[in-house]
C-alpha cells in the first residue's frame, strides 16, 4: 500500500470489490485517515446489492470444504459465502455456525499437508445455492446477526475508536423467525445434518489420535516397567555376589582376586 491508500499488492481484486459497495461520497472525501472516513457512513449509505452482479446462483462450497477455498500465488486461504450473503439480498438471521466460519489458510514455503493440491481438487466439485436453497430476497436486517458483527469487531479488537454507536443505525427487531415453508424447513435441517456430520468426523478423528497416543503412552510405561524391574534384578544379583565374596577366607579371596585379572586359556 502507498501513499493515499492505493493497493499495489497481490489484492486489486478484492479492493474493487470493497470498495464497489461504499457510497459515491467516499470516493469524493478529502485525504484522512482510512479509518475515520469509512467509520463515518451508516448501514443505509452502504451500497449492499449490485443487480448487476446478481448471477442468481451462488458458489456456496467446494469439494470437502464447508466454504470456498482461494490459491494465491504466496499461498492460500478459504472464502466464507455465509458472510456476504447480504450483497445478494439473502439477509442472514443469526450467527453463523461455526462450522461453515472454519478458516483455513497455508504458504507455500510451509504446506506441510499439501493444502494446494487439496484446494486445487476442491474446485472440481463446485456446490452452488439459488433462492430455492437460499430463501427469499429481502433488505430486512436480523439485529442478532448485526449484534454478532459487533461482538466479533470488539473481541478482535479495532486499532482505532468508534466515532459512533454501531446499533444506533439497525432496527430492534425480535429473534429470527422460524421456517415458513417445508422446503425452508428441509435445508436447514439439511445443513444442520451436514455440521452435525462434519463435527463427528472431527470428534472421530480425535479419538482416534487419542487412542494412539494413549497407547504409545501405556507402551512407554510398560517400557519403563521394564526397565526398572530388570535393573532391581541386576543390583540384587550383585549384592548378593558382593555377600559371598565377603564370607570367604581373606586368602582365599586375594587368590580369587589374583585370577580374576589373569587370562583364561580361552583368550590364550
Amino acid at each position: 500500500m502507498k501513499q493515499d491508500g492505493t493497493i499495489l499488492c497481490c489484492a486489486p481484486l478484492l479492493y474493487k470489490w470493497y470498495t464497489m459497495h461504499l457510497p459515491q461520497s467516499y470516493l469524493s472525501k478529502e485525504k484522512g485517515v482510512y479509518s475515520k472516513k469509512i467509520m463515518a457512513f451508516t448501514p443505509t449509505e452502504i451500497v449492499w446489492y449490485i443487480p448487476a452482479y446478481d448471477s442468481g446462483t451462488i458458489i456456496d462450497s467446494c469439494g470437502v470444504f464447508n466454504n470456498v477455498p482461494f490459491i494465491g500465488v504466496h499461498g492460500g486461504i478459504n472464502y466464507n459465502p455465509i458472510l456476504a450473503r447480504r450483497q445478494f439480498k439473502y439477509p442472514v438471521e443469526g450467527k453463523p455456525r461455526d462450522i461453515v466460519l472454519e478458516r483455513v489458510f497455508y504458504h507455500n514455503h510451509a504446506d506441510n499437508q499439501d493444502m494446494r493440491q487439496r484446494f486445487a481438487e476442491a474446485w472440481k466439485t463446485i456446490h452452488k445455492k439459488d433462492s430455492n436453497q437460499l430463501g427469499k430476497k429481502s433488505d430486512f436486517v436480523h439485529e442478532t446477526y448485526v449484534q454478532w458483527i459487533i461482538d466479533c469487531a470488539m473481541s478482535y479488537g479495532m486499532p482505532y475508536t468508534l466515532p459512533r454507536l454501531l446499533t444506533s443505525t439497525t432496527f430492534k427487531i425480535s429473534l429470527p423467525l422460524l421456517p415458513q415453508t417445508k422446503e425452508e424447513y428441509q435445508r436447514r435441517l439439511h445443513e444442520a445434518n451436514r455440521e452435525s456430520a462434519g463435527w463427528k468426523v472431527k470428534y472421530q478423528t480425535s479419538e482416534r489420535k487419542n487412542d494412539t497416543i494413549m497407547g504409545i503412552l501405556e507402551q512407554t510405561t510398560w517400557e519403563l516397567k521394564e526397565k526398572v524391574r530388570e535393573n532391581a534384578e541386576l543390583k540384587d544379583l550383585l549384592k548378593r555376589k558382593d555377600a559371598i565374596i565377603d564370607q570367604m577366607p581373606g586368602s582365599r579371596r586375594r587368590c580369587m582376586d589374583f585370577f580374576a585379572g589373569a587370562p583364561s586359556d580361552s583368550e590364550e
